[in-house]
């Protein structure tokens, strides 16, 4: 069984009887209170419809955001008020275009690559499975924790009344990883029409140079050489610009949108087409003011666990062009494309992402630039 197509999942596994679904509910009131939207899969060598139903009741109660049921010869997808059956294949990803969640709970599934809680049974004691992936063991039932006793095993065992610690500890753990562990890398969006503007933004000239290669510089100053790409169907050079110019930003990889129509979210869905498992910190290509200092902050704000950081003016309006975006984003992209594609901003306001409230010092970076007046504006400002 391959690991979450996001990283973002922890699976709880033992013997029947040692506690799992007690403590998945337990840690879904937790996470609720945490500000996450959690979501529950649940395997089994058989679904019995009625058994599941009661179930992901209790599992709603406790703040699911849906519940899915799996055995091999079907899936039973669970929301509030219905259920049907849902295809076998590819289930977390359906999952993320389904319904957002951030967190993926998952109970059974032992042989999943994700990282787990071994739920320790009195008298079975603790499955045969890969001790590299344990986050924890829970010893929920009388006598079980002695089960653990002579493993000779570096991994903490929690108890009755330590679900909380249990849960900070398996969430720290899976921070860590994904932050240390998950490919990182930069994005200048450089399609668009530049309707408002009138030329292609990508290449309008600030202090000499290419907005676009200024952009691109700044991402390879934070994150290194040959960790930054050109994102989206880039516009023709213009005949002003330089030999030298052209020469620099030929050096950056071009990677296409992957759907048209979409706007710059077909960019992003284009740099998961080509490596699915990145998280990408995306700039727009109309964001002259950005600086060094603005993006470490952003990157210093980063929650791996949620599908994206992104920060927001005083007034509420979410800035979605600077943002660093996780692979469980691209499922919400393609949920929403699937769903007509419209209204983003809208539907991300009620999707489960860190969003920051942007310091006083930083607001002036997060200023785009969408029309004539606004590049003279900018000029003057870098004049003087």
């Amino acid at each position: 069984m391959s690991a979450s197509v996001s990283g973002s999942a922890l699976v709880f596994c033992g013997y029947s009887g040692s506690g799992k679904t007690e403590l998945l509910l337990n840690c879904l009131t937790l996470l609720k209170k945490h500000g996450f939207s959690p979501a529950v899969l649940k395997t089994s060598s058989k679904v019995h419809a009625e058994i599941a139903s009661k179930d992901s009741q209790r599992f709603f109660d406790q703040g699911a955001a849906l519940v899915s049921f799996t055995d091999p010869a079907q899936v039973l997808l669970h929301l509030p008020g219905t259920t049907s059956p849902f295809e076998t294949t590819d289930q977390e990803a359906r999952l993320r275009r389904l319904v957002p969640f951030d967190l993926l709970l998952r109970e059974g599934g032992k042989q999943s690559k994700d990282w787990k809680v071994v739920c320790v049974h009195p008298k079975q004691g603790i499955p045969d499975l890969d001790t590299s992936r344990i986050l924890a063991f829970w010893a929920g039932t009388p006598n079980s924790s002695k089960q653990t006793e002579n493993k000779a095993l570096n991994i903490p065992c929690f108890g009755p009344g330590e679900e909380s610690r249990l849960l900070d500890h398996c969430l720290e753990k899976l921070w860590a990883d994904l932050s240390q562990n998950q490919p990182l890398k930069g994005a200048v969006l450089t399609g668009g029409k530049s309707t408002r503007m009138g030329q292609p933004k990508a290449w309008l000239q600030c202090n000499g140079s290419p907005i676009a290669l200024q952009l691109a510089k700044l991402l390879e100053d934070l994150l290194g050489e040959n960790q930054v790409v050109f994102g989206g169907e880039p516009p023709p050079f213009p005949a002003n610009l330089s030999v030298a110019q052209r020469q620099e930003l030929e050096r950056y990889a071009v990677i296409s949108d992957r759907v048209r129509g979409f706007g710059p979210w077909g960019g992003l869905l284009g740099l998961w087409e080509a490596e699915p498992q990145t998280s990408w910190l995306v700039l727009g290509c109309d964001y002259p003011r950005l600086s060094i200092e603005a993006l470490s902050w952003l990157l210093s704000q980063r929650d791996p666990l949620r599908p994206a950081t992104l920060a927001c003016h005083q007034d509420g309006l979410l800035e979605t062009m600077v943002g660093i975006y996780e692979p469980a984003f691209r499922y919400l992209l393609e949920g929403a494309w699937l769903d007509g594609g419209k209204r983003m901003n809208r539907r991300m306001q009620k999707w489960p992402l860190h969003i920051l409230q942007l310091p006083k010092s930083l607001q002036s970076c997060w200023q785009g630039i969408n029309t004539p007046s606004d590049l003279e504006l900018l000029i003057q400002q870098s004049s003087t």
